[in-house]
């Protein structure tokens, strides 16, 4: 016996591939999961157009309750409809596994998903980074959306965010308010009013709509339905740059406006350009002067207080804590090179 995930795709039941339906017909029991994305269908749509009688399945039965459906898959084949790609969400990938574990024979049939389909902005998939859920206000706070916009940024990369919604209680994050929210969260280095954003609502279905703006202007614009998603760019060719243009409508001024600088870049910049005047202007204090142990020892204290800084902003801000490592390193080789103090490296 099988267990079958089915893709479904981007819209609807019309999305789904000559072998999805095959292998949907050839199910015993078909289920559809129709929680972990919005589609333009139901379970009677899809039965219709499969031919088959298809029962909706229940969050609890996929994942708290999902050993009953292994068990029922020992005796029966048993499909399970998933919108967009079957292996996209964490969920499906469990479930996998937890058959698998269990002598279930397991098969996948693969469909559209918003992870390519995202290339219709004229954006490379080549160059998107780590995706990332935005999750619902209830749920937990912007930090991770932050944190991988900040990372993909570093290597260049595009984000694709991707925007949380409950269907049980028909709520869904609009590309609206996921702008409010991470503008709300006060991190103008990472997320502002004026970074380059690219809005895209219900892609793949008829109504479609792909829109490129500053942050700022893209909030107060109307994408009606859901669902929808975000895509912070990192840098551009000059093809996508054109594209955002034609495709997007985005203007020459959030264009040209558009620089992202990776945190280790930004701090590169910023203390070359402060260590470079500081050379220039230094004016050095009247020579010899008297060097007090207790003077070595303030100096080492501000190396321990930088080494501080590095171990504390490591986890999530990893070109501060290079910097901070950076700067007690070079306190303390000051100190050896005056002939203050002894050590090696």
């Amino acid at each position: 016996m099988t267990l079958t995930l089915i893709s479904i795709g981007l819209t609807d039941h019309t999305d789904m591939s000559q072998r999805a339906l095959q292998a949907a017909r050839g199910c015993d029991t078909l289920y559809a999961e129709l929680y972990t994305m919005i589609l333009d269908t139901d379970a009677h749509r899809l039965s219709e157009a499969i031919g088959r009688s298809v029962e909706e399945l229940p969050r609890g039965r996929l994942e708290e309750d999902s050993s009953t459906l292994i068990e029922e898959a020992q005796r029966t084949n048993v499909g399970v409809l998933v919108g967009g790609d079957a292996l996209t969400a964490t969920t499906h990938i469990s479930l996998l596994l937890e058959a698998a574990k269990s002598g279930v024979r397991t098969r996948i049939v693969h469909g559209s998903s918003i992870l390519t389909a995202v290339a219709e902005t004229g954006l490379s998939p080549y160059k998107f980074g780590r995706t990332v859920t935005l999750p619902l206000p209830e749920k937990a706070p912007p930090d991770t959306v932050l944190s991988t916009l900040r990372e993909n940024r570093e290597h260049g990369l595009h984000t694709l965010v991707l925007l949380d919604l409950d269907t049980v209680n028909r709520e869904a994050h609009t590309i609206n308010r996921a702008i409010r929210i991470l503008l709300d969260a006060d991190q103008p280095e990472t997320f502002n009013g004026d970074t380059l954003t690219v809005g895209v609502a219900r892609l793949g279905w008829k109504d479609q709509e792909i829109r490129a703006d500053s942050a700022g202007n893209l909030a107060g614009h109307d994408f009606e339905e859901p669902p929808h998603a975000l895509i912070v760019p990192g840098r551009l060719h000059f093809h996508e740059s054109e594209a955002l243009r034609t495709i997007a409508g985005c203007s020459d001024e959030a264009l040209e406006g558009h620089s992202p600088v990776g945190e280790l870049d930004r701090l590169i910049e910023k203390y070359s350009e402060s260590c470079r005047k500081v050379i220039l202007e230094l004016d050095p204090k009247n020579l010899p002067r008297t060097i007090t142990s207790e003077d070595v020892k303030a100096l080492t204290e501000h190396a321990a207080n930088y080494l501080d800084d590095g171990e504390y902003y490591q986890a999530e801000r990893k070109a501060t804590a290079l910097a901070s490592v950076s700067y007690a390193e070079g306190i303390l080789d000051a100190l050896r090179l005056l002939g203050l103090v002894e050590f090696e490296w």
